[in-house]
């Protein structure tokens, strides 16, 4: 009997499916490399138009077991799932709130909870234990990568969804950027040359293979190709190899639509509303700022809670 760390990690970083997806997602970096340096320059809305039908399939549906999670965690308790069901909504109401009155503290919130929630996922996939380390530097690439290759247009889209300058938001990037490179490198010279509990080769190369693709890739398609090929189809790995949808294992066979599509479907809803009502109320300068920060502030206002229940989830596993 395996047992279980107190992040999943044993089960997770043993199992077949997540070693066999660990060389898919290599050989998908190596192909995004390679293409990265031969794309012609595109616009954030040419970037937009790519990325929107991937996130929205991937990235919106990679939580519609969040149901099926919040009927877990309440299945011994004697209120039931309604009142972690009204919590749910309820944080990502708040944080939807903090987003309309301090959008820059929004921003910072949601990008530290991406990292935290990046990390903590990649790290039962990389690691047989908890390792802080690793865990900070695999959730931060998909931040990190992006500032340094493409500093000016993720600058823009920043600055699209905090609601300030451009040119202000480049000063504090063209510098913060390089600083929190060396820190990163720093981190991974450490992880690499320290005696014990060194990551293993396929580690390694995953980091620095992904690494570098998310710094060449224009920053939408780097934030799609980490959010869809190796966040969310991890969490279905996870979702697969513990049995949470499903008796059956195997990405096919663990995911019935009908307990899937209905969450996707209403957030997708959600998101074409909430686009709706900020036309109205506050219409930005162009129908894409708009559609950008809806596509960002929409995944901030969910990924808050669905962080949590994820993580209150992997915790209150019995050992395998």
């Amino acid at each position: 009997m395996v047992t279980n760390t107190a992040n999943g990690g044993n089960l997770l970083y043993q199992s077949s499916a997540g070693r066999s997806y660990q060389f898919t997602i290599l050989a998908i970096a190596c192909l995004a490399l390679g293409g990265g340096f031969f794309l012609p320059v595109l616009s954030i809305e040419q970037q937009f138009w790519i990325v929107i039908v991937p996130i929205g399939v991937f990235g919106l549906s990679h939580g519609g077991a969040d149901t099926s999670i919040l009927k877990k965690l309440t299945a011994t308790s004697k209120g039931g799932l309604l009142p972690l069901l009204l919590a749910y909504v309820s944080a990502s109401l708040a944080f939807v709130a903090l987003i309309w009155t301090l959008p820059l503290v929004a921003l910072l919130v949601f990008l530290g909870m991406s990292v935290w929630h990046f990390g903590y996922t990649d790290e039962a996939f990389l690691s047989s234990e908890r390792d802080l380390l690793l865990r900070c530097l695999s959730g931060s690439m998909a931040i990190l990568g992006p500032i340094l290759g493409h500093p000016q247009q993720t600058s823009e889209l920043f600055a699209w969804l905090i609601k300030m300058e451009t040119p202000v938001v480049l000063d504090v990037l063209v510098w913060l950027g390089p600083l929190l490179a060396v820190l990163w490198l720093l981190g991974f010279g450490y992880m690499v040359f320290k005696r014990s509990n060194r990551p293993s080769p396929r580690v390694l190369a995953e980091l620095c293979l992904v690494g570098a693709t998310l710094i060449v890739l224009p920053p939408l398609l780097a934030f799609a190709f980490y959010f869809c090929v190796i966040h969310s189809m991890r969490h279905f790995l996870a979702i697969s190899e513990h049995r949470l949808l499903s008796n059956q294992k195997g990405l096919i066979k663990a995911f019935p639509a009908r307990k899937i599509v209905p969450s996707t479907l209403g957030a997708l809803v959600l998101a074409f509303v909430a686009w709706g009502m900020i036309v109205l109320i506050e219409p930005a300068p162009s129908l894409l700022t708009e559609a950008v920060r809806v596509m960002f502030w929409a995944l901030a206002a969910l990924t808050f809670p669905h962080a949590i229940i994820v993580r209150l989830w992997w915790d209150q596993r019995p050992a395998e």
